[in-house]
């Protein structure tokens, strides 16, 4: 595939800070600008490496706090994402650090919403709310979100994370110490959440963040007689190899013989999507135009993403729930309005949302 000499130097030096290897490119202010739309500029940018690094650390001294309410408390979480992938990174401190995303036992989800709100932990949302995925809550302008599952749409992982829930195992970095799932369920949970940004934006952090568990964890054996069964009974078998082909050919990945079969157009068919579009889709402003809707209308069913996404957006269907059958009507006409806006870009929108819901069939999500 064709890459821009951005592009070319984004990749080039992420590899060298993940692997060790010497770059022929220098980072400038493109590539920078690059990197921070795909929210992996703490792995490359030296001179911001310690204002980067005092804010991890104090991503992580928060996350002490919230689990030693829990831990008096006697009820079970586990992180997931955040720093339960960071200590696969040669540096964890380098990875950019967002909410905090835990979950706890089913069984024990009430109490945890209440344990939260009586230490100071704020939400919009009120207990007759269903929790079908997760609770955002606030506290000192941080994000915390309590999830319920961690599900997406039609791939049910809920088996797999209720089991590592009976198993949590202990994660560590440098001083820090946090619950975490065992590595099947945390694998897992790595891979749907790349399945999950492929419809709205999928960017580069991601990717690496299964490429640093695929290093750390996912070896032959264990893909063969562990992981690769799973991944077969929910589908995502296809997507895990593509994923992984990618990391090898172009973000320096040691090689996995398991993903030697990868369909090298596709590989590249996916890191052209990745690339266009940035994490949360930023650089195409996905959720917001033309392009994600006709993704996901080819790939969900035109009804069903109209209402998800009208529920989402329309803010006073947030005030009266009573909105609710209107939602979908609401999301065409914001879609009109946006398209309008964009004019003559609108038939190149539907053209690379067209391409990206070919590419979710091709992976099989």
């Amino acid at each position: 595939m064709v890459l821009t000499e951005t592009e070319k130097a984004l990749l080039s030096l992420l590899r060298a800070s993940l692997w060790g290897e010497k770059s022929e490119y220098e980072l400038t202010s493109d590539v920078l600008r690059e990197a921070n739309d795909h929210t992996v500029a703490g792995l490359i940018a030296n001179d911001a490496l310690l204002p980067h690094a005092a804010s991890f650390f104090q991503y992580m001294y928060c996350q002490d706090e919230l689990l030693a309410i829990f831990k008096e408390a006697g009820i079970p979480v586990a992180i997931i994402k955040g720093s339960a992938t960071a200590l696969y990174y040669p540096e964890p401190y380098r990875r950019s650090m967002g909410d905090y995303d835990f979950i706890a036992p089913k069984e024990y989800f009430v109490d945890a919403w209440g344990l939260l709100e009586r230490n100071g932990y704020v939400t919009k949302k009120t207990r007759s709310d269903k929790a079908e995925r997760e609770v955002p809550f606030f506290k000192d302008r941080r994000e915390y979100e309590l999830h319920y599952n961690f599900s997406d749409f039609n791939i049910d992982i809920s088996k797999f994370v209720d089991e590592g829930l009976c198993s949590i195992e202990t994660g560590r970095i440098d001083d820090h110490e946090f619950p975490m799932l065992p590595p099947l369920a945390n694998g897992l949970v790595l891979l749907t959440h790349i399945s999950h940004h492929l419809h709205l934006g999928l960017g580069l952090r991601q990717v690496i963040d299964w490429m640093m568990y695929v290093d750390g964890v996912l070896d032959d054996e264990f893909w063969s007689s562990t992981f690769k069964p799973v991944t077969d009974e929910l589908g995502l078998t296809t997507l895990a190899i593509t994923v992984t082909a990618l990391c090898q050919n172009y973000l320096g990945l040691p090689s996995r013989s398991w993903c030697q079969g990868a369909d090298d157009s596709l590989v590249d068919q996916l890191l052209t999507a990745i690339l266009e579009a940035g994490n949360f889709g930023i650089k195409t402003g996905t959720g917001n135009n033309v392009e994600t809707v006709t993704a996901a209308m080819k790939s969900r069913g035109v009804f069903y993403y109209l209402q998800l996404a009208g529920e989402h957006n329309w803010a006073l269907y947030h005030r009266y729930h009573v909105l609710k059958p209107l939602c979908w009507l609401y999301q065409i006409f914001r879609y009109i309005r946006q398209g309008i806006g964009r004019g003559f870009k609108l038939k190149d929108d539907i053209d690379r949302g067209s391409a990206r819901a070919d590419l979710l069939k091709k992976l099989g999500v």
